[in-house]
């Protein structure tokens, strides 16, 4: 007889420890809803204490870190905490970033700084230490978030978001060349416009320019991009390692 229900599809995360940066909202609470339902320990770990705090993640041991990704005393402190917590680091999703629309002429330093430090130099930090962690068992997964922006530029994306985001492509290939050998696997997705908290700074307009550049004709819910990060951190890609995946509804087509 063929197998039914939930052991055709085993994503293999029940039990494992799994760090979600960005996760008091967008797609990293989605992430987090998901994998709760999966039975896996979770880290939760945001800048913003309070939303953090509010987050309807059950109470059963999970952590909750209040953390400046940009900063790696910071980093490094918060992931030690959950080694120290759960024994060890299985999973990292790394949503947390923040989204600009300035532009070109009205970029000034400060703000390239910023984007810079938490987008690109905070991926930077988080994947560096994790992968400290992975490997002292041998296995790992690791999920990366960019942007369509990386691909094209973007639509309202200011020049440093389009940097940063196209930076992490690249972060990601380095990442799982050298992490690879150790256990642990590195992919990046790549999201069309998702309707988060983060895209609220988007007017009418722009968001009828992305629905009517997008074939599917309208934005993604943060829940579409969170279930192709779990896919991706979980048995079933046992196989992807160093892949882009763009989800975008066709705004994009490798």
């Amino acid at each position: 007889m063929p197998r039914r229900g939930t052991d055709v599809l085993n994503s293999g995360l029940e039990g494992r420890v799994c760090i979600v940066t960005g996760a008091a909202s967008g797609i990293g609470r989605a992430c987090i809803e998901i994998l709760e339902g999966e039975g896996a320990k979770l880290a939760l770990v945001d800048n913003n204490a309070q939303a953090l705090e509010q987050h309807t993640v059950a109470d059963d041991g999970h952590m909750r870190l209040v953390a400046d990704i940009s900063d790696r005393a910071d980093v490094e402190r918060a992931f030690g905490e959950v080694r120290d917590h759960f024994g060890q680091i299985d999973v990292l999703i790394h949503s947390a970033g923040i989204y600009r629309i300035s532009k070109l002429p009205d970029v000034d330093d400060e703000e390239w700084d910023q984007i810079i430090d938490i987008n690109l130099k905070g991926t930077f930090l988080v994947c560096q230490t994790a992968v400290e962690h992975m490997r002292e068992h041998g296995d790992g997964r690791i999920v990366l978030f960019g942007s369509f922006a990386a691909r094209t530029g973007g639509l309202r994306a200011s020049a440093p978001y389009a940097a940063a985001k196209a930076g992490i492509g690249g972060l990601t290939r380095h990442v799982a060349a050298y992490a690879g050998p150790l256990g642990v696997r590195v992919n990046c997705i790549h999201p069309g416009f998702t309707f988060t908290e983060m895209n609220t700074i988007l007017n009418q307009e722009a968001r009828s320019e992305a629905f009517s550049r997008t074939p599917l004709g309208r934005g993604s819910q943060p829940s579409e991009q969170a279930a192709m990060a779990v896919v991706l951190v979980s048995d079933l890609a046992s196989f992807v390692h160093g892949a882009t995946l763009d989800v975008n509804g066709g705004m994009y087509m490798a």
